[in-house]
């Protein structure tokens, strides 16, 4: 164990000292499953114990991630080092990784996690099918897209992580269609799953999670808001067919809402303002479609 403090702790100060980068965090990737390095839960915890008070010997800031595993399933996983009051003085997040996605009460225990260690929870995978990439053809039906965005959207209400790291944004799991990626020699173009993306993204800055729910089946939504700047979002996913809606609870300096949505024909197209009265907006929820909600202050 002591070469290996050595030897990452000598790779993270030549990072620091040669270009002034200090790593927040260190993991190894996935090591319930041994992607590359594999462990038991209690090796992982030792492990953080060691390494935690050797970076800092070092004269490093670097702390550990907690979990980081292959899927959102075994949280068992980071059952000993939750227990052990040592790992956490050297956790800088707990993490897990979206693949063959989640249930509501996995997601719930994660947050619940997060939350007794006071660090941050981070989705530092976001993804619904690790394989898909063996049959890419699938990145550009809109039942995959929906689905990805739809647990996106769950992850967020339910675990409320700090950042979700979509995997990956390169040719291996393609958000563009075209230029020759898996063979599509068209023009490059965004594809679903792309707009999907960039209006998650467009979600206001600085904004905190506040509590929303659905009354119907087949809606996921998610509320954001900063009451100082007075700005506001929500994010709907409609997996079932058009129907209309109504949005309450909003604060009353809140007079309109700008609307966003995509779905198999557009993307992130911006509709009419919608009006919004004593807390109350009405508006229709599109089939199959992604929907977002923002105030200006």
């Amino acid at each position: 164990m002591l070469f290996r403090s050595e030897s990452l702790a000598s790779y993270l100060v030549f990072l620091k000292e040669k270009y002034g980068v200090e790593a927040a965090a260190y993991s190894f990737n996935e090591s319930d499953i041994g992607i590359d390095v594999r462990q038991t839960s209690r090796e992982h915890a030792d492990l953080i114990k060691t390494l935690g008070p050797y970076f800092a010997s070092r004269g490093l800031a670097t702390k550990l991630l907690l979990g980081d595993i292959g899927n959102a399933y075994p949280i068992s996983f980071i059952k000993d080092g939750m227990e052990d009051p040592e790992v956490g003085k050297y956790v800088y997040a707990i993490s897990f990784h979206s693949w063959r996605g989640c249930t509501d009460e996995n997601l719930a225990a994660w947050g619940a996690a997060a939350r007794a260690l006071d660090v941050p929870l981070i989705v530092a995978e976001g993804g619904s099918d690790s394989n898909a990439h063996q049959y890419p053809q699938i990145f550009v039906e809109q039942s995959f897209a929906l689905n990805e965005i739809e647990m996106y959207e769950r992850i967020l209400a339910i675990a409320q992580p700090r950042s979700i790291l979509h995997w990956q944004l390169t040719a291996d799991y393609s958000l563009p269609a075209g230029g020759g990626v898996y063979g599509d020699n068209g023009p490059l173009r965004p594809t679903q799953r792309f707009w999907d993306l960039k209006q998650l993204a467009s979600t206001p800055p600085n904004v905190f999670y506040l509590p929303a729910k659905c009354d119907r089946p087949g809606l996921t939504c998610t509320a954001f808001g900063d009451i100082a700047s007075g700005v506001y979002a929500v994010h709907v996913v409609n997996t079932g067919p058009a129907r209309p809606a109504t949005l309450t609870g909003l604060p009353a300096e809140v007079k309109q809402l700008r609307v966003w949505v995509t779905d198999a024909q557009r993307g992130m197209q911006e509709g009419a303002p919608i009006p919004v009265a004593n807390g109350k907006a009405q508006f229709t929820l599109d089939q199959a479609s992604y929907t977002s909600l923002v105030s200006a202050p």
